[in-house]
């Protein structure tokens, strides 16, 4: 191309020369001029003289064989970096486009800065996480240093906007109090003024007043230059929210298990190492919490006790599922050896790998005992009950003496209790034995009253309402004497002397006669 090599370096920023195909310099710009005269120059490949260009084969600082290539019309542009000082990295960059000069062939040569380069791909790169991250940015700048009102918004990245619920139009170019009037009652442009002041940086949290959305706002504020300040923010209403959530069902579920009336107990499962226990639990070990937590149980009872358990809960975490143990013995050094009912239960991981086992205990050792008192108590209770119906038995006994015929002997003293005894007892025994007779034997009785002749008639009535017929015998002398000075009335209750008279009785109504053996084989 047909090109005016001083207009063309005129118009670069960068330090440029234009040279022809031999390397003589035709022009250069402004630029390179004070970058030649200035201090620190970098090491071009240059002549002394500055007026042309060191082509190889000449000695050079550096390697411009795409240069030559360049020129001889083998290649259009070139590249390469220029050495800096010592073993430092380049400075410098010096890049070429083939030209035509004259009507023959040139180049057109730029020193890029790679120092500035390097600042510029740099604040590229931290414009470019600014602008992406998910963290508000905003930048102020305090337009007078002594008026807090002063202090304007000057740049806002998109997530301010997101998190301002605002356009960022609405926002930069405004002051704080222009564009949010109630963080002044929170004194935050104050705050903010006074570190760019005096330089420092700070980390607050902040809830807004209603009128800004009530919402809680953590920030991170820093100087930036003479008068800004650069303000990183996030939006933690939500986790703020969630974190008191989670504070209160903790201060929740540390009460419920602080006040069970149960002992409790957590352990992991590598080593089935303490990770929680309540105060139940501390209480009847006697030991402190902290002494517990991070211990195994062989840490503070014998070891064969130890290595059971330690088994036991072992097969609950391999099997998988909750194991009700309804007595378990457990030394306490402050109780010594205790009974508990327990319950284990291994508690699983999103995967369904157990990783830790929950054990709840209750002592009872005492309910134990009492339930085993209770228990003897009822057997021993039992046992008596057994004996007064026996010995109840015995004292109304019912005795067949003959097919039909049965005699009741009533030995001792009668009473109500004895009376309703000996009305069940009759009635029973002439049911099973089919007794047509009933001889009551009062021989053995003590003594006779309005009460006791009650119940020897109301025995002969029920006996006759089974079809039985009653005779009392055995009547000593004295309760005779007591019958008549009672006035007693025995109404048709039939009396014998004896057992004997009783018994012919008996025989005699069932038609036997009872004769002497020599009367029978006549």
């Amino acid at each position: 191309m047909c090109i005016d090599p001083r207009l063309l370096v005129e118009t670069l920023d960068d330090p440029a020369l234009v040279i022809d195909a031999r390397g003589a310099v035709r022009c250069k710009n402004e630029p390179l001029a004070r970058l030649l005269a200035g201090p620190g120059a970098p090491m071009l490949p240059l002549s002394p003289e500055g007026d042309r260009v060191l082509l190889p084969p000449a000695p050079a600082a550096v390697d411009l064989a795409w240069l030559q290539a360049l020129l001889s019309g083998e290649s259009d542009r070139g590249e390469s970096d220029l050495p800096g000082e010592g073993s430092g990295a380049p400075r410098w960059a010096l890049r070429g486009l083939s030209c035509t000069i004259g009507g023959g062939r040139g180049a057109l040569l730029r020193f890029i800065d790679l120092d500035e380069r390097r600042a510029r791909e740099h604040q590229r790169r931290c414009v470019q996480v600014i602008e992406t991250m998910q963290l508000g940015c905003a930048f102020l700048s305090l337009e007078t240093p002594a008026d807090d009102r002063s202090l304007r918004y000057v740049y806002m990245n998109p997530a301010s906007a997101r998190l301002a619920t605002r356009p960022m139009a609405e926002i930069i170019g405004r002051t704080v109090d222009e564009s949010a009037p109630s963080l002044r009652q929170l004194g935050i442009p104050q705050l903010l003024a006074d570190l760019i002041r005096s330089g420092r940086s700070a980390e607050d949290e902040l809830v807004l007043p209603p009128e800004a959305g009530s919402r809680v706002i953590t920030t991170w504020s820093f100087p930036v230059g003479d008068r800004g300040l650069a303000v990183i923010y996030d939006d933690i209403t939500e986790r703020r929210a969630t974190e008191e959530s989670l504070e209160r069902a903790r201060i929740l579920l540390d009460g419920i298990i602080e006040n069970l009336p149960l002992m409790l107990f957590v352990k992991e499962e590598a080593e089935l190492r303490y990770v929680r226990v309540n105060k139940r639990f501390e209480e009847f070990h006697g030991h402190a919490r902290e002494d517990l937590i991070g211990k195994r149980i062989a840490d503070y009872l014998p070891q064969e006790v130890a290595d059971k358990l330690d088994a036991e809960s072992r097969a609950v975490l391999a099997g998988g599922v909750p194991v009700e143990i309804p007595e378990l013995r457990v030394p306490s050094a402050r109780f010594g050896e205790r009974i508990c009912h327990s319950r284990w239960i291994p508690m699983k991981d999103s995967k369904g790998k157990g990783c830790y086992l929950l054990g709840l205990g209750e002592d009872i050792t005492e309910r134990k005992k009492i339930e085993d008192a209770k228990r003897h108590e009822a057997i021993l209770l039992e046992t008596q009950r057994r004996l007064l119906d026996l010995i109840q038995e015995l004292s109304t006994p019912s005795i067949p003496i003959h097919p039909g015929i049965l005699v009741v002997p009533l030995i001792g003293q009668m009473d109500s209790s004895r009376g309703a005894q000996l009305m069940e007892s009759l009635v029973g025994a002439i049911e099973r034995h089919h007794a047509e007779f009933v001889i009551i034997d009062i021989t053995g009785v003590t003594s006779v009253d309005t009460a006791v002749a009650n119940h020897l008639l109301q025995a002969t009535r029920a006996a006759a309402l089974l079809g039985a017929e009653c005779s009392v015998v055995g009547a000593s002398p004295g309760i005779a004497r007591t019958v008549i000075d009672l006035g007693l009335d025995l109404g048709n209750l039939t009396t014998h002397r004896d057992l004997e008279a009783g018994f012919r009785h008996a025989l005699a109504r069932k038609g036997y006669v009872i004769a002497p053996r020599a009367a029978r084989r006549a």
